[in-house]
């Protein structure tokens, strides 16, 4: 299996404390050694770094420790091939570009509906043959599961839906993925949809005949700030000397990165939104980031000002999305 690293930040956030920790584990303190990238947001456009090489061994990722970068919001992967053959085509995260945004996935675990064995393109939502837009380029489960729900999402809606909406119809998707096959699915991911937002979603398990768990967890540090040590070298940081009273970062890994206390596990099936920084695990809870207007810095869309109201408002087929989802609570 693989594992991920996610952060999301209040203000432009230096990494590389995060990424040193995680880069061990491409290879050095644990087995992912197939490859690692990392992706990281540069206003509404990405950096992507890509290599089928071990992360503990290499140079470039060791420059990118020497390259000061901040970001609101970023996700790296370190690769241990269960589907597709080690090659750059099959190195996580993933992008592709919808409605103006740049859209970043990466996956920990194995989705059977999706495998490479299956003899036909694996549809969600009111995709149909007739009009999917986004395809694989490599050969793993995790890529042919990232087209699926950008396609979806494509057929459903005519563009960026709310944060509310996209919230659920994202759970809708990964309830569909799971549906059927919640035995043998394992499917843990992080879904960055813009410079400042992005979501994370856990169906933990282990493969079969092995003892190793593959979940997420997550942790948000803010005011007062601390010192943390990593777990997988010795390195470690007082916070306190780097950071204001207004900064907040949230990390999201496979496995805690430093013997903090904080860290939590996602619960099973768990889908939480992670917005400058701030956890929102319930879709009643979003608006709030919709007002504030920066999800909004999109060219899909006019920015839109209506007094006591949500900036983008909601179209037809959103509104019955919501009224369906309430109907089922």
């Amino acid at each position: 299996m693989c594992q991920i690293l996610g952060m999301n930040c209040a203000n432009p956030t230096d990494f590389r404390f995060s990424f040193r920790g995680f880069c061990r584990r491409g290879g050095s303190t644990d087995i992912h050694s197939h490859g690692w990238g990392l992706a990281v947001y540069e206003g509404r456009d990405i950096r992507i770094f890509l290599e089928s090489s071990p992360a503990a061994e290499s140079q470039l990722a060791e420059l990118l420790l020497q390259y000061p970068m901040k970001t609101y919001n970023m996700i790296a992967h370190v690769r241990y091939a269960t589907q597709g053959e080690v090659s750059l085509k099959n190195v996580h995260p993933f992008s592709r570009e919808m409605w103006g945004i740049q859209w970043v996935f990466c996956h920990n675990g194995e989705v059977p509906k999706f495998s490479k064995q299956r003899n036909q393109y694996t549809m969600l939502g009111k995709t149909t043959y007739d009009n999917i837009s986004y395809r694989p380029v490599g050969d793993t489960d995790s890529e042919a599961v990232f087209c699926a729900i950008l396609n979806a999402l494509q057929c459903e809606f005519d563009g960026f839906p709310t944060l509310p909406v996209l919230h659920m119809f994202l759970k809708r998707l990964c309830e569909e993925i799971i549906l059927g096959r919640d035995d043998d699915t394992i499917f843990n991911f992080v879904l960055g949809c813009g410079p400042y937002t992005s979501f994370a979603y856990s169906w933990p398990g282990s493969r079969p005949g092995s003892k190793v768990w593959n979940g997420l967890h997550y942790l948000t540090r803010e005011a007062p700030f601390s010192t943390a040590k990593l777990i997988d070298c010795e390195h470690s940081i007082d916070f306190a000397q780097f950071t204001t009273p207004g900064d907040r970062v949230s990390v999201i890994t496979t496995k805690p990165l430093t013997d903090e206390k904080g860290w939590k596990e996602f619960q099973r099936g768990e889908l939480l939104m992670f917005d400058k920084g701030a956890l929102h695990s319930d879709p009643e809870m979003v608006p709030s980031v919709e007002q504030k207007g920066w999800f909004l810095h999109r060219k899909s869309i006019k920015k839109m000002t209506v007094d006591g109201a949500c900036r983008n408002p909601l179209s037809s087929q959103q509104s019955n999305l919501l009224s369906c989802d309430s109907s089922r609570r």
